[in-house]
């Protein structure tokens, strides 16, 4: 067979898909500089603009300000305002602003403590002694921020072309007002005991636990019987006591029948020698009485001489008991039992023995705390222990409570902790119902300042401009109409800040008004013009 030969005719379907390819192609090419041309078109417009401006940027007033394309002629291009009503470039539209000194006793460029008249009020402000006395108080009590002496920016007025263009720069005004400002160093606190209303209770010498009378968490009063005690010591020192007893009245009786005899029918030397028998008696007496005191059982020897010897010999049997049978086991007795009392009045916090136990003289038996008072143990950051002084007011918050205990500082330690470089200091709290707790945590505030009628503002009306804390205060005459509108550049002194207030200890007074939301946009006025922008306009 010959050989077979295979043509591949192309397919109907090539001959169509050619010609589309080249037509996307085509139409690629003539789009993809579009981009690149825009920007191009950008850049040039950009460069129009830049070269007919001379490359200046509008301010803040300018672009917030209602302007019409008429009016850009008559706009003065530095200060953001229409030309016929710029108080910079125009200064005789308001009187001249007031030469502004420095005040070294309270730090602030035109201080309206010593100079009221300065204050943006509608009627005249008042300074009291009572605000310069909290000044007084609050520049001394601890170091403050200060301003330059150099600062320039104090009294300059920042203006808006309008109430509409302050509104656009979002600018909000408050009055300065006045509020009740706590200055504290804030500390964790620990709650413990006060170790001197706690007594750990020990038998006053070896013996048996035979009874014991109170329960864990029960309150008790000083001298109430907590246990009893079967003390062979104090038995034989008791039978010691009532023999001497017995050898003294003998002595004493024996003397008193010889003295009517003497120089008779008794000679001298056994009146001698019966006046020695007596003191030697007398001295045995006192030797028993002195030891059954060194085991906490103290008696009155004078009073115990003068009853009948029968009834001083009960006294020192029933020696260690307490005075009411009420109080002790009716099916206890012996001489050898003797009580172990409370110290003082508080709660059983801890009982450490059981019945029929051999306890020595020194082992706790109880522990008893009066908690009607407590100590609070604060950590103070080393570099704020200067602050700290005996007598301050400590307040102090439980975690998980609402309730705020007061007390006073009473303790604060020479020591640095070498860990944590803080100083200890303690307070003692009053602790009636018991709701402070040994080892509870919380947290405390030292009270070092304060103020009921502090002089505040909001936080975010304080500002910064390089040399000091300002705030922007507005114009006396703000809605007089046709007056321009503007605001004051005062130099304050900021002092404690809380609840989003700051209080000023010097700068401003209550009845001014400064912007607090926006603040930042006059600041930023402010800055630009210290800078040195010149005028541009015409005179």
């Amino acid at each position: 067979m010959p050989p077979t030969v295979s043509v591949s005719n192309p397919k109907p379907s090539d001959s169509l898909e050619r010609p589309a390819t080249s037509i996307r192609t085509i139409v690629w090419k003539a789009t993809s500089w579009i981009p690149t041309a825009c920007v191009f078109a950008v850049l040039g417009v950009l460069a129009w603009y830049g070269h007919a401006t001379g490359w200046t940027l509008p301010s803040f007033s300018t672009l917030t300000a209602n302007q019409t394309p008429d009016a850009k002629a008559n706009w003065c291009p530095s200060h953001g305002v229409p030309e016929e009503i710029c108080i910079v470039c125009r200064p005789n539209l308001l009187d001249d602003a007031p030469s502004l000194t420095y005040c070294n006793t309270h730090g602030v460029h035109g201080c309206v403590l010593e100079n009221p008249t300065l204050a943006e009020t509608s009627q005249p402000a008042e300074v009291t002694d009572q605000d310069l006395r909290r000044a007084d108080h609050a520049l001394q009590s601890m170091p403050r921020p200060t301003n330059l002496p150099i600062s320039s920016t104090a009294g300059v007025r920042i203006q808006f072309a309008s109430m509409q263009a302050m509104e656009k720069a979002g600018v909000d005004v408050e009055p300065v007002t006045r509020r009740t400002v706590i200055e504290s160093i804030d500390a964790a606190g620990i709650v413990r005991y006060d170790a001197t209303k706690l007594a750990q209770v020990s038998p006053p010498a070896d013996g048996t636990v035979k009874r014991i009378l109170v329960q864990i968490g029960q309150w008790v009063d000083q001298g109430q019987t907590l246990g009893i005690v079967d003390c062979a010591e104090a038995g034989r020192i008791k039978a010691e006591l009532q023999a001497a007893l017995s050898h003294e009245h003998f002595c004493r009786d024996n003397l008193r029948r010889l003295r009517p005899l003497a120089g008779s029918a008794v000679s001298g030397k056994r009146i001698l020698d019966a006046e020695n028998q007596l003191q030697q008696a007398r001295a045995d007496v006192d030797d028993a009485a002195g030891r059954l005191a060194n085991l906490g059982l103290p008696i009155d020897i004078d009073r115990l001489r003068t009853l009948e010897l029968e009834a001083a010999k009960m006294t020192v049997r029933r020696l260690g008991r307490p005075e009411s049978n009420e109080a002790w086991p009716q099916d206890l007795s012996g001489s050898n039992l003797i009580v172990v009392a409370a110290p003082l009045q508080g709660v059983v916090t801890q009982l450490r023995t059981n019945v029929g136990e051999v306890v020595n003289r020194g082992n706790e038996l109880f522990r008893v705390v009066d908690t009607r008072q407590v100590w609070l143990d604060l950590r103070v950051p080393a570099e704020q222990a200067e602050w700290v002084h005996l007598g301050q007011t400590v307040r102090y918050r439980p975690d998980g409570q609402d309730k705020t205990h007061e007390g006073q500082l009473t303790w604060i330690s020479t020591d640095v902790d070498p860990t944590t470089r803080t100083v200890a200091v303690r307070a003692v709290l009053k602790n009636p119902d018991q709701s402070l707790r040994n080892e509870s945590f919380g947290l405390g505030q030292v009270i070092l300042r304060q103020e009921p009628d502090s002089i505040v503002v909001p936080e975010t009306a304080l500002q910064w401009d390089g040399d000091g804390h300002v705030v922007f205060v507005r114009d006396s005459r703000f809605f007089e109409k046709d007056r321009p509108k503007f605001f004051v550049t005062r130099s304050v002194r900021p002092g404690a800040r809380q609840a989003g207030f700051v209080e000023i200890i010097a700068g401003v007074l209550p009845g001014e008004v400064v912007a607090t939301k926006g603040s930042d946009v006059l600041r930023a006025q402010l800055l630009r013009g210290n800078l040195g922008a010149g005028c541009t306009c015409g005179r």
